[in-house]
């Protein structure tokens, strides 16, 4: 970190003024107390640092001499170390943290790169997208936005591209930001959206200013502040210093020359093609159109993009464009035109609006392809390291391009190394040769290279292989390579690069490139003329390079006596194995997905991926690597597991012995290995339990014999009488012949001719006779048989007393084990590896062969033994004794078999492996026991090995319930015990209890656990050892021991005859279990297993088309569109409101003129005569009062209601209403004259407002509530409601008092006006036959006030436990003159709006004090009023309420008559009857004293006498 800031601190600088000139307007207007001026850097006098050493008036020559000086950065700016980096955190989001720097204005480019690429950690560019636009806010279309964000952010993305903007919160930059914030992802270093900020302009700089620092920054600016603010989704700053304040523009030369640098860079280390540069181009001004000309009239030429729709300079070039793509001579061009017609290929036009128009990343990527004006191979490479394989295939054509020698080679290389599969894809589909391409260099270049999931993981397995530590920079060769392969693989595999055949025609290929480089030394290995093929012949010079058509690859020519020589030197039969195994031990998991795809044998490929990386992910657990490398590996492995076992069972659909023959045939490029042992070796177990496989196992243990009803029956009694033979029903030759024959059954080939003969001719050799021998002992049942017998003469052996000379029986136990002892020498030297040393391990692998090592051995021993006399034949006889055992263990291996047995013992090997540690740690507490006990009970003791027996043995018994009793108290009934031996009780209590009680519990449960666990798991581990029990008894010879002898001479006989007629090694050694395919047949193999995998695939994509994942992506694509579509509507319509919205307005405005223009001229006319005046005092009307509406006025609908000239007398009635025409004239009047002295009209509709006012009565504790006296004016405007404000009775919309008089309502403030549906005023005219409507709001009014008294009282009452104090709104009655409505009006309530019950008397289940205070208070009020009134419907926002129903019991029997006190919302006794038998007293009715008093039955009153109930309660 001190490095990081002394560089920054010696490398960048800043800019200050160091001298004063004013401004060219202050020049003239100099007045230093009045008017301070500006020097030309933007700043005052005193803003100045050298302010600080003197006065400024000696810095200032006077106007004169400045007229003469112009103000420059170069001369009147001084530079200083940079006093501003760090990093920014923006306030207005979470995690945005970016890094700052402030330098000059001349900072040297290579200094900003390496800034970004080591200080900031930036990742090198491979494309750079500079956006130019308008500075100042504008607005951009939908369709425009969205193709612009989405495409510039693609196109960041998927290139690793850079961009350049503003860095400012308003503009185009803004725009770029909300484009990183929609499509961009979270992380700094995945963003690299750079801004290039003048430091003079930004909003608040003086905060930034620190070294090393985080700085907290809040981008937010006053809206008449000439600043601007840094845009918080940029991820890096450069803020250029020029020395001037508030100027934009500095940054821009700086810009350009960082951009021309960065171009100058290399793409990719493999690549040698600078970063492409674009200028994205969206609106803008005038300066853009030159910047345009600038860019695309440099060298290299900098293509540019442009956004037509977004406006300005944007859609002029736009224009331009179009204009030049027209005849020349049809249109008269400017200077700029013809600037853009010579460099009209470098612009490129996006119109969002068209429907042909690709995609904007694409658009975007394909432009800077074309601008560069690179050839194709470049172009290629630049969309190589961009890894945009759509880009290349749809613009540099491949398929179809003339190239040169070596390009497509070299494209296809970098693609390999770069990991990029899509182009592997492209070049292979479009003509690319693998057979020309692969090489060794190649190949070698391959292994050794450095980029990709490497991690030097092949060094180190390197390392394993040889043993040895390589030095740093060794280059691994093929023959590493191979050693690396079969050291994974293990067993026999041999890998094709180890071979002598290889090993030869690679020195070779070394020596040839030695001499032919005379000595030089060179980077690679080998040179690039050492193919796979022999090299090309002298006459063929390498120097003239030819140019080839992709459709014809080019071949190089190979001299007959060089290829005669080497013979077939091609290093694999199939090419892409080669890559594929790269590809698996480089860990590319994508590209050997993708080349798995490709070539042949796709399910041994599949098999032998998932054995390296199974065997790589145990290399790197041994190693110590992290567990993420394991885990990997170990996930690859299940990937191509699975993948073998998809394709298996496809094959298996489609045809069954085709499929059995992919098992089984035998792989010639993978050393003559199959596919079943690949995959037995990879323990792949779903593959190999699969049915095909099953089968197949069945038909090999079974042989050709139809296993039918009463088989076995038969079987056993054609062993005992052999005529019954015929009784057996085999199987036809078609139906074996996808079964590998054994030694015997090719026995029967090589007297009819030799298995290759067969294969010349395109046949498979399963020729079998019908009664072949293993068939006829099927299922092994004469070695088994034998083997009982075996058992039997040795159990004989060993139970009889043993003679001086062996008797029969001995002799026959003798001849047998002698005889295994030989079969078992002949399995090891026959088997595949070819070192002893690798025979031994792989025969020793297997642990029924260490058993029968042991045995054997045994044995030997026991019988050397018994041949001496005394204790030598005693030890003999033990031997035997001993060795018994391990025969007997032998059944187990013959069960395992057995379909029903076979998974027991699967699953009794399972408990044994992990009870292990169990028993360890059982062992370790018998001996910690058992060594005190023996200790104390006997300290005496001589020194003898009985001693290990005695402290073992009664505490092993000990486990298994044995307690001895009279044993644990050692000095019972008087007897000398040993001092300490009382301690032997405690200790063994405590022995038993941890051993007894826990120990073996856990051993229970755990053995318990397993075999659950294994229950269902058990018979694929069954299937999967069936192979080996089946393969071990398929490579042993038909006859048992001790016949065996006779097959040991036959095959001796046989072997010597086939190396006397001098056959091939590969006949000598084909004896092996596989099935040997002609060339025909192999090729029909390979089709259908090519169909297999085609059909797989396929069914894999429709799969994942019909995936509910997919039809929801492709459903929400959909929606994306439409609502694409739907926004760009609403746009428009939006647009046309607003236009109408102006206009209404306008036409509005010019109303209110003309009719003050008339009032006007009336007064005018008027003022001669009292008698006029009078007349227009009576008739004019106020400003207000003019029929016209806002443009987004909206009223209520009209109800037609008779005028209220003489309302009804009643005692609530507003006294204001019974005054008559001359009272509302006289109103109109003082109205007007109150429009005229405020400087404007308001907008809106004049109202009258009445409220009820509280006077204190004299001498009485009541007060007396009235009218207002008069209606007092105020103008209303209606707002558009965000939402349904109605009920079921009344309607109601928000409104906006924009004048009122006097303080009946507050200016500037919401109001919510409430007026009753129609069909309830119709409903209630048959009662209130005149002024329905008025009615209605005054017992509304009157309702809403008596529960407004009542919650007073109640907030007066109430506990201090109960801290809340609700409250309802203030009503006022309502007048509108335009149409004559009487409606109410209240404060709007801002919040969440409840409702608490309702007017029925249900109510919410109260989960907060607040809730339980409002149900409360409806309880209490039916209390407090002697069970005559309650307040229901309670509603509001928190502590707010509004709208509440007084039911009263006996005022719906008034409201027939029309004396209904309250609203019509009050359902009278039902509504009382329905609250008292459901409301539920909560903790606040018991702070009030009301519980259980709802549960007095309710009786409706029978007169209008008022009982003091108080007193009673």
């Amino acid at each position: 970190m001190l490095s990081q800031r002394s560089w920054i601190d010696d490398t960048f600088c800043k800019r200050e003024c160091i001298k004063f000139i004013p401004a060219c307007g202050d020049i003239h207007r100099f007045e230093f107390f009045l008017s301070p001026p500006r020097c030309c850097c933007g700043r005052l006098v005193g803003e100045h640092t050298w302010l600080e050493t003197g006065p400024f008036m000696s810095h200032w020559p006077g106007p004169q001499a400045v007229q003469e000086e112009r103000w420059s950065v170069e001369c009147h700016t001084q530079a200083s170390a940079t006093d501003a980096y760090g990093t920014i955190d923006f306030q207005d989001s979470a995690d945005r943290n970016c890094h700052y720097v402030r330098v000059a204005v001349d900072t040297k480019a290579e200094a900003l790169l390496q800034l970004m690429l080591r200080e900031w950690q930036m990742e090198r560019p491979k494309l750079l997208l500079t956006v130019h636009g308008g500075a100042e806010n504008f607005p951009l279309p939908l369709k425009v936005r969205q193709a612009f964000s989405k495409g510039l952010i693609t196109a960041a993305q998927s290139t690793g591209a850079w961009i350049f903007t503003d860095g400012i919160n308003t503009g185009v930059s803004l725009y770029v930001g909300e484009a990183v914030k929609a499509y961009g992802t979270n992380g700094r270093r995945k963003r690299n959206a750079v801004g290039v900020t003048p430091w003079g302009v930004i909003d608040n700089h003086g905060d930034l200013i620190g070294r090393d620092v985080l700085r907290p920054y809040q981008p937010l600016r006053s809206p008449l502040s000439k600043t601007v603010c840094l845009n918080s989704l940029h991820s890096h700053f450069l803020l250029v210093d020029d020395g001037t304040l508030g100027k934009h523009g500095c940054q821009l030369g700086l810009r350009r020359k960082l951009e021309r640098h960065i171009q100058l860079q290399k793409i990719h280390p493999r690549v040698n093609q600078g970063v492409p540069v674009v200028c994205v181009v969206v609106e803008g001004g005038p300066d853009i159109v030159s910047m345009v000309l600038d860019y695309v009239s440099s060298v290299p030429p900098v293509p540019v993009f442009v956004f037509e729709g977004s406006g300005r300079s944007a859609d002029l070039l736009a224009f331009l464009h179009k204009q030049t793509a027209m005849d020349r001579c049809a249109v008269p061009l400017s200077s700029s035109t013809n600037y853009l017609y010579i460099y009209k290929t470098q612009i490129t036009i996006f119109d969002s609006e068209s429907e042909d128009q690709q995609e904007a990343d694409c658009a975007i990527l394909m432009a800077t392809l074309k601008g560069t004006k690179s050839s194709p191979a470049e172009q290629l490479g630049t969309a190589l390291a961009w890894d945009r394989a759509d880009v290349a295939n749809k613009h540099i054509q491949v398929y179809g391009q003339y190239w040169q020698v070596g390009s497509l080679e070299q494209a296809m290389l970098d693609a390999l190394i770069m990991d990029r599969v899509g182009f592997v894809k492209l070049l292979i589909d479009n003509g690319m040769s693998m057979n020309r391409f692969l090489t060794v260099s190649r190949l070698e270049e391959l292994y050794n290279t450095q980029q990709g999931p490497t991690d030097n993981f092949l060094h180190h397995l390197v390392e394993d292989v040889k043993q040895n530590h390589i030095p740093k920079g060794y280059r691994v060769s093929l023959i590493d390579v191979g050693q690396v392969i079969e050291y994974l693989i293990g067993g026999a595999y041999r890998s094709t690069y180890t071979r002598k055949h290889f090993r030869a025609y690679y020195n070779h290929l070394h020596t040839h490139c030695m001499v032919s480089d005379h000595g030089r030394v060179s980077g690679r290995l080998f040179c690039s003329s050492c193919t796979l093929h022999p090299p090309q012949s002298p006459n063929n010079s390498p120097s003239c390079k030819p140019v080839f058509h992709t459709a014809q690859p080019y071949k190089r020519k190979v001299s007959q006596q060089q290829s005669s020589k080497l013979g077939d030197s091609s290093l694999v039969v199939f090419n892409f194995n080669d890559l594929f195994v790269w590809a698996v031990l480089q860990r590319r998991q994508q590209m050997a997905l993708f080349l798995w795809q490709h070539g042949e044998e796709a399910m041994v490929r599949a098999t032998v991926a998932c054995k390296l990386y199974r065997a790589m992910a145990h290399e790197a657990k041994q190693s110590n690597m992290d567990d993420t490398t394991a885990e990997q590996l170990k996930t690859y492995s299940l990937d191509f597991g699975q993948l073998a076992v998809d394709v298996l069972d496809n094959a298996f659909r489609q045809n069954e012995r085709m499929a059995m023959k992919l098992l089984t045939s035998e792989m010639e490029a993978w050393s003559h290995f199959t596919c079943l042992q690949m995959a037995v070796s990879s323990r792949l177990r779903p593959f190999v339990s699969h049915s095909c496989t099953q089968m197949l196992l069945t038909d090999l243990w079974t042989g050709r014999l139809n296993m039918r009803k009463n088989s076995w029956f038969k079987i056993i009694l054609s062993i005992l009488m052999p005529p019954a033979i015929l009784l057996l029903d085999f199987k036809s030759q078609a139906d074996m012949s996808h079964v590998p024959q054994s030694q015997e059954a090719l026995q029967f080939i090589w007297d009819t001719g030799r298995p290759e003969a067969a294969q010349e001719e395109g046949h498979t050799v399963t020729k079998v006779p019908k009664y072949s021998l293993r068939s006829l002992c099927l299922g092994d049942v004469l070695p088994l048989m034998s083997y009982l017998a075996f058992l039997m003469l040795f159990s004989y052996t060993v139970l009889v007393k043993m003679e001086d000379r062996p008797s029969t029986q001995e002799w026959l136990v003798i001849v047998y084990i002698v005889s295994t002892a030989v079969e078992k020498i002949r399995e090891v030297f026959m088997s595949e590896p070819r070192k002893p040393s690798q025979k031994l391990k792989v025969w020793f692998g297997e642990y029924w062969n260490v058993s029968d090592f042991l045995a054997i051995l045994l044995f030997l021993v026991g019988l050397a033994l018994r041949w001496h006399s005394g204790s030598y034949r005693t030890a003999g006889r033990i031997t035997y004794c001993l060795d018994i055992i391990f025969w007997y263990v032998r059944m187990l291996d013959l069960l395992a078999v057995n379909q029903h047995a076979g998974h027991y013992l699967t699953m009794i090997t399972k408990m044994t492996s992990n009870m292990f540690y169990i028993v360890v740690m059982m062992a370790i507490v018998l001996l910690s026991f058992g060594v005190s006990r023996k200790a104390i009970l006997s300290p005496d003791e001589a020194p003898s090995w009985s001693l290990l027996r005695d402290v073992v043995n009664q505490p092993y018994w000990m486990m298994f319930g044995e307690g001895y009793p009279d044993e644990i108290d050692a000095c019972a009934e008087g007897k000398p015990c040993a001092p300490g031996a009382f301690l032997h009780p405690f200790l063994q209590a405590v022995y038993l209890f941890f051993q007894y009680l826990i120990m073996v519990n856990v051993l229970l449960a755990l053995l318990n656990n397993v075999y659950f666990k294994m229950k269902s798991t058990s018979k694929k581990l069954w299937m999967y050892n069936r192979y080996r029990y089946i393969m071990t008894y398929q490579e042993k010879p038909w006859l048992p021991p001790p016949l065996v002898s006779l097959s040991h001479v036959t095959l001796c006989v046989t072997t010597i005859y086939r190396k006397h007629r001098g056959l091939s090694e590969k006949e000598r050694d084909s004896c092996r279990l596989k099935l040997y395919l002609g060339r025909e047949e192999l090729k029909r193999l390979h089709e259908f297993e090519d169909r297999c995998v085609i059909a797989y695939f396929h069914k894999k994509k429709q799969d994942v088309l019909c995936s509910q994942i997919h039809r929801i992506r492709a459903t929400a694509e959909r929606a994306e569109e439409m609502g694409v579509v739907i926004g760009e509507v609403s746009e428009r319509v939006h647009f046309i409101q607003d236009s109408l919205q102006v206009l209404d307005s306008q036409l509005g405005q010019l109303q209110v003129l003309s009719a003050l223009a008339v009032d006007t001229l009336t007064l005018l006319s008027a003022s001669d005569s009292l008698q006029q005046k009078e007349a227009h005092l009576g008739h004019c009307r106020p400003i207000a009062h003019s029929h016209h509406h806002s443009p987004n006025s909206c009223t209520l609908p009209h109800i037609d209601i008779t005028p209220c000239h003489t309302p009804k007398a009643y005692h609530s009635t507003p006294p204001s209403l019974l005054w008559g025409l001359t009272s509302l004239t006289m109103e109109k009047n003082n109205l007007m004259r109150l429009a005229h002295t405020i400087p404007f009209t308001p907008a809106g509709e004049e109202v009258s407002v009445y409220s009820l006012e509280e006077v204190e009565a004299a001498g009485a504790e009541s007060s007396v509530i009235s009218w207002s006296p008069r209606g007092l004016s105020a103008v209303l405007q209606p707002l558009s409601s965000e939402g349904c404000l109605d009920g079921a009775l009344r309607r109601a919309m928000r409104v906006l008092c924009t004048w009122a008089e006097g303080d009946i309502l507050s200016v500037g403030c919401v109001y919510v006006v409430k007026a009753f549906q129609p069909k309830v005023i119709r409903t209630w005219q048959r009662v209130f036959h005149s002024d329905t409507p008025l009615q209605l709001c005054l017992r509304e009014i009157q309702q809403q006030r008596a529960a407004q008294k009542l919650m007073h009282v109640f907030n007066q009452v109430k506990p201090e436990n109960v801290p809340l104090s609700p409250r309802f709104l203030d009503v006022s009655l309502l007048h509108c003159h335009s149409d004559g409505q009487w409606l109410t009006i209240e404060r709007n309530m801002l919040g969440d709006f409840r409702k608490y019950n309702n007017n029925t008397g249900e109510e919410i289940t109260p989960c907060c004090g607040m809730e339980e205070t409002l149900l409360a208070f409806s309880h209490w009020t039916y209390q407090y009023s002697c069970r005559e009134l309650l307040v229901l419907d309670i509603q509001g926002v928190g502590s707010e309420l509004t709208d509440p129903s007084v039911i009263r019991a006996d005022d719906k029997r008034y409201s027939l008559t029309g004396d209904m006190v309250f609203g019509p919302a009050n359902l009278g006794d039902t509504a009382i009857q329905s609250f008292v038998l459901k409301h539920t007293c909560n903790s606040c009715c018991k702070n009030l004293g009301l519980s259980g008093k709802r549960k007095e039955l309710f009786r409706p009153p029978l007169g209008n006498d008022y009982v003091d109930c108080h007193a009673t309660d």
